[in-house]
């Protein structure tokens, strides 16, 4: 019991204890803020295949509601799908159901009978997320998804840093009350803003790519950047079924603006709401793109594509921030 009443930490008075508490806080908040970043972000980027699934890369960019997107652009030009009007409804004559992915079925089957725009790709998304989660498994396997394991890891970082430093600092204000010391006004303090510090950290709103997922979907974007104008009516290309599917996926509806599938733009984004279009624009095809892939982390690399094309692309994602504060005086617990 001696031992917990004089020891080092114990006998320390006020001022030199808040500087040796500051170096620990500091240590500790350093080596958690090394712990928490995003383990991919040295990592290698995958190759980008010859002929990209864009169901995938749509599930990349922005999740079920990107896949239903793609679906639905498919099911116009396969001719299973039209826009009338503001609505979406099924053709008579549609080629064989047959021919369609699992998927692609059960959106054509949504619509039916006919949809309004407004609603139509809220209730694709709903129903097609079950579908999905073989492109969340892709892209968990290539660890281009923040995992939720990773922010369960961080959660047990924080909390262990939480722990040291919080216990050290009541440890030094028990001793300090009861030697009738009660200046530990600076000795709190510290502890809550140290505290606080850490669960900014931790806590740190995350895009839900990984530092490598971003760095690939950046890749994608600068690799297929000319799509955007083949598909365009004043192209003298003759763009695929394929090249509008891609186009889609990677830069999302308001890229067909001018296309022949100009209207499906108009019909998701009309021109009448043209704020309000900017700004569903911009989040859709930048998504998650001022995300950090880890505080104060970068993350670069270079890939080439394997369909014999040379493609790098050096991308940084980071996000710097700082904390800290000071106190002046010394009020901690002292010694005799």
């Amino acid at each position: 019991m001696d031992v917990l009443l004089h020891n080092p930490i114990a006998d320390m008075y006020g001022p030199q204890f808040l500087v040796f508490y500051g170096i620990v806080i500091a240590i500790a908040t350093l080596v958690c803020w090394k712990l928490v970043q995003d383990p991919t972000q040295n990592a290698p980027l995958p190759l980008i295949p010859a002929e990209p699934d864009a169901y995938q890369i749509a599930y990349l960019r922005s999740g079920v509601s990107g896949v239903a997107q793609v679906a639905i652009l498919n099911l116009i030009q396969l001719g299973y799908l039209q826009i009338t009007g503001e609505s979406i409804n099924h053709i008579s004559n549609h080629p064989p159901l047959s021919e369609l992915q699992p998927l692609e079925r059960q959106v054509f089957f949504i619509f039916y009978t006919p949809s309004q725009m407004k609603t139509s790709l809220w209730l694709v998304t709903e129903k097609i997320e079950s579908y999905c989660d073989i492109y969340q498994q892709q892209l968990d396997n290539e660890q281009l998804l923040y995992a939720n394991e990773w922010n369960v890891a961080n959660m047990k970082v924080g909390v262990i840093t939480a722990i040291i430093i919080f216990s050290l600092g009541l440890y030094k204000l028990l001793i300090a009350l009861s030697r009738g010391y009660s200046n530990v006004g600076f000795l709190i303090i510290m502890a809550v803003s140290a505290i606080i510090i850490l669960c900014a950290l931790v806590m740190n709103e995350r895009s839900r790519l990984s530092c490598k997922g971003i760095a690939y979907r950046r890749q994608l974007e600068q690799t297929f950047s000319q799509l955007k104008h083949k598909i365009k009516k004043t192209s003298f290309d003759n763009p695929s079924t394929f090249d509008y599917s891609l186009v889609v996926a990677i830069f999302g509806i308001p890229a067909l603006a001018g296309s022949s599938y100009d209207s499906l733009d108009k019909a998701f984004f009309p021109r009448t709401y043209s704020p309000v279009r900017s700004r569903l624009s911009s989040s859709d095809s930048s998504s998650n793109s001022s995300s950090s892939c880890s505080s104060g982390s970068s993350c670069s690399s270079g890939s080439s594509c394997s369909s014999g094309s040379s493609c790098s692309s050096s991308s940084s994602c980071s996000s710097g921030s700082s904390c800290g504060g000071g106190c002046g005086g010394c009020g901690g617990g002292g010694g005799d």
